[in-house]
């Protein structure tokens, strides 16, 4: 009882020189009652109710009276997004919060809840029930920016990650896509915001692709190795890992197999998050390699000793990787001509293990003999170990 009439004693004398809404009031007195803030709690302690209204709520401005409003404008603007959860965050003016601090201070008014998360937690509970959706504040589909500097409502969507495999059965396709020459791969008007302007490589297939299934802004690819243009990609496919930027659509459930112009998908599926670290994975490749002179007979036979030893890289950082081959079969074709099938750790450049470079042991050295790579494709591709892929 006596907080009861302390905190009607509080609210007269704020609102002798103050105008305030139910809402602030509410807000200012329910840590005091140990009560929930609301419109109501603050109407039954408001004095000026039954009298004529008063000036504009000296803290919020009447912010409170327009949220029906502001949650019309996150429906409308959150129309083609496909969602369950949301988090709503908001940028007042400073002058709302001063006046709030300023209030709390001059009439001593502890704890309570801020103006700023009072606004939130009601245009979430509005928008919840308009929408039947729910508030996540830990992992949201989507996050609403509402400014109420400017009247402006924006939309972040979580960005989603996608695993697959894919195969490559006609040549002259590159794996990664040129960038707009224009924007140089940031986006612009010229590449329609996509950061390319053609599609005409696996990276740009699998991006249309996506970009269209997602209705997404752009997307990007994490490749397990890299091939050539010329090279052809059979087997079980060359796996990937696949960031989606700004998608409108969340759940998608693709077929088995997935043909594309001169590539094919697989196994293509939505996981919660991509490997933070390198994938280590092996390839069984088939490499044609020319001679400048004719191969000798018993240096070929000596080139099974490769498996013995690691295969050094040098890079220009001065840093050593060290490699290993499982198995290296040959078949001459003729005395120029060698068809090389190779197990071997990902991440060995093929043209350089074959002509003469900065990887050790290589074949023009082993062979005492120039050698060049003429194609080379992979026949298999394997991840070692367990990769993220739920």
């Amino acid at each position: 009882m006596k907080d009861i009439e302390s905190t009607q004693i509080l609210v007269n004398t704020i609102l002798k020189n103050y105008s305030l809404c139910n809402y602030c009031i509410g807000r200012l007195i329910s840590k005091k009652l140990s009560l929930k803030p609301s419109n109501s709690l603050g109407k039954k302690f408001n004095s000026n109710t039954k009298k004529i209204p008063l000036k504009k709520c000296f803290i919020c401005k009447n912010i409170f009276e327009t949220l029906n409003q502001v949650v019309e404008h996150m429906i409308e603007n959150s129309s083609s997004y496909k969602f369950s959860t949301f988090l709503v965050g908001i940028t007042l003016k400073p002058s709302v919060t001063d006046n709030d601090d300023f209030i709390k201070s001059k009439f001593r008014i502890r704890g309570g809840i801020n103006i700023k998360t009072q606004i939130n937690y009601e245009l979430g509970k509005k928008f919840a029930r308009r929408t039947k959706t729910k508030t996540d504040i830990e992992i949201p589909d989507i996050t609403f920016k509402i400014n109420f500097k400017d009247d402006s409502c924006r939309i972040q969507s979580r960005s989603l990650f996608a695993y697959g495999r894919y195969t490559k059965n006609r040549r002259n396709i590159p794996q990664k896509q040129t960038s707009c020459k224009n924007c140089q791969g940031k986006g612009c008007v010229t590449c329609n915001f996509h950061w390319a302007r053609k599609f005409n490589s696996v990276e740009g297939q699998i991006t249309k692709f996506l970009n269209t299934k997602y209705n997404s802004k752009r997307v990007k690819i994490n490749w397990i190795g890299g091939e050539d243009k010329s090279s052809l990609i059979s087997g079980n496919g060359r796996p990937f890992f696949v960031k989606i930027f700004e998608p409108h659509i969340r759940k998608l459930r693709f077929k088995k197999k997935i043909s594309l112009d001169g590539i094919e998908l697989y196994d293509l599926r939505q996981i919660q998050a991509q490997p933070k670290d390198s994938v280590p994975f092996r390839s069984s490749v088939s490499i044609l390699v020319k001679s400048e002179n004719p191969f000798d007979d018993n240096l070929l036979k000596k080139l099974h000793l490769i498996k013995k030893n690691p295969l050094l890289i040098y890079n220009r950082r001065e840093k050593t990787i060290e490699k290993s081959i499982y198995d290296l079969r040959y078949k001459k074709s003729d005395p120029n001509s060698l068809k090389i099938f190779i197990l071997l750790d990902g991440g060995v450049p093929i043209k350089s293990f074959v002509e003469k470079s900065s990887v050790k042991p290589n074949l023009s050295e082993l062979l005492e003999n120039k050698c060049t790579c003429i194609q080379f494709d992979f026949k298999q591709i394997d991840v070692m170990g367990k990769t993220n892929k739920n």
